[in-house]
């Protein structure tokens, strides 16, 4: 089964935290929490519901106004098109999106809470329960913001902190290398605190973790273009693996956001071959791409509306790490080596149980690449429908530029905006957010640059 975490919110001083199910706490109402009952460490659970409450939010969105990383980074990618009237989305759906879009910024500001959060529940449980599962857990969330941030915006992003007298350590720009480089330290700081739990109550939790942290490190390392060590930290990772970020309807906050702004608003549509290069998400009728016609228009009365169907409810869970994500990445090294049949042989034991989990059945085994196709189309066509909208294709898309030398116009939607009027513009990535320009430190990077 796979391993999931709930939470509902519980509204604290300066920020939103949140309650997980039955490993931690359990609370029945939103409830208020100062700074100062955060200290000790029957607060632990508390402080561990805010790291997924804050997470799962960023990846998400909520069934208010926020959308999540996953809805926007698939609109500047090829998975979903704009069926809105916000000009935020739409500039993302057409790659020309402005400094002060406030989609792009509330995603970063929320990807850095999460962190934030993270890192203050890495603190407590180092200096209150050292050496625990949960410690770790909390590691490798950070990690997640990390590699989502370095796949989602532009080189030269800031991560700041409050400092405790209350003042700001205004973080410098760094590198997509660079944040890379602080994920895989995240990962592997997790797997180290793992290999130091000696708590009796962890026994269980440990694989769990070390599995979490392990396609973490691999994600991380394929991102940073060390092929062997990425094949390398997944090895263990059984195929059947699988960690969910859980959402409820318990409240706005809570609910599952992909699905309210498809199926409950209709702002992001389900593309096919967008601007001419964009992958066959509709029309390759691949059960692992699950949608529907809705035999309507979206929110813009424009637009024809394909409704997603992998997440059919407010309640749906969505996967943060995955068995079939590493056997996906050792098929990657193996291509890279130049192994053939263990490129194979990984990306059908992906493909078998993508097709489980989408409750599609057995797929046939696959024994070739297809005709027509290049072994790396068809590895980054399996990537984009066995880990569709989990936020991944966008950094796909940006490495088959840095890695593998593919034009721009090969990989990224272009020419003609339709069914809009306009063309496509040339970004490959979110920028920094003008609302930055009050670090001093800041200084707009380039989203058009690969």
């Amino acid at each position: 089964m796979p391993m999931r975490h709930l939470w509902i919110s519980v509204i604290g001083a300066g920020t939103v935290l949140s309650a997980c199910d039955n490993r931690t706490l359990r609370v029945t109402a939103p409830d208020v929490v100062q700074p100062s009952a955060l200290s000790s460490a029957s607060a632990l659970p508390t402080v561990t519901a805010a790291v997924y409450g804050d997470f799962d939010y960023a990846y998400a969105g909520d069934a208010g106004d926020n959308e999540g990383i996953i809805e926007d980074s698939g609109l500047l990618g090829d998975e979903f098109h704009s069926s809105d009237t916000f000009e935020t989305r739409i500039q993302m759906d057409q790659r020309a999106i402005t400094a002060d879009n406030s989609s792009s910024e509330n995603n970063l500001i929320r990807l850095q809470r999460a962190r934030a959060t993270g890192e203050f529940a890495v603190q407590q449980y180092a200096t209150l329960k050292p050496n625990a599962a949960l410690e770790a857990e909390a590691m490798s969330f950070v990690g997640f913001t990390y590699v989502i941030t370095g796949e989602t915006y532009c080189s030269g992003i800031p991560f700041s902190n409050t400092l405790p007298n209350g003042t700001i350590d205004y973080g410098k720009l760094e590198t997509t290398a660079e944040i890379f480089a602080d994920a895989i330290a995240r990962f592997d700081s997790a797997a180290a605190v793992l290999s130091k739990d000696t708590i009796s109550g962890d026994a269980a939790q440990i694989p769990i973790e070390q599995n979490l942290a392990a396609v973490g490190l691999g994600r991380a390392e394929l991102d940073a273009g060390n092929y062997a060590a990425a094949a390398a930290a997944v090895a263990s990772v059984p195929t059947t693996f699988e960690y969910d970020a859980g959402y409820s309807q318990s409240n706005g906050r809570t609910s599952n956001g992909v699905w309210e702004y498809t199926w409950n608003e209709g702002r992001y549509t389900v593309a096919d071959r967008e601007g001419g290069v964009g992958l066959p998400f509709r029309s390759a009728n691949d059960p692992r791409v699950q949608w529907v016609n809705s035999g309507g228009l979206g929110f813009d009365n424009f637009d024809s509306l394909y409704l997603e169907n992998k997440y059919t409810s407010y309640n749906s869970p969505i996967a943060i790490a995955t068995g079939i994500e590493a056997r996906l990445i050792q098929a990657e090294a193996a291509l890279k080596g130049g192994d053939m049949a263990t490129f194979l042989s990984n990306i059908s034991a992906a493909r078998q149980q993508s097709y489980v989990a989408n409750g599609a059945g057995a797929a046939a085994a696959v024994t070739a690449v297809p005709a027509g196709m290049t072994p790396l189309q068809f590895l980054f066509q399996e990537r984009a429908f066995d880990l569709w909208l989990t936020a991944h294709r966008l950094g796909d898309m940006r490495r088959l530029i840095t890695q593998y030398n593919q034009g721009v116009n090969t990989v990224y939607p272009n020419g003609s905006y339709t069914p809009h009027p306009g063309v496509f513009g040339n970004d490959v990535s979110l920028p920094l957010p003008v609302d930055e320009a009050g670090n001093p430190n800041y200084k707009a990077c380039d989203p058009t640059a690969t």
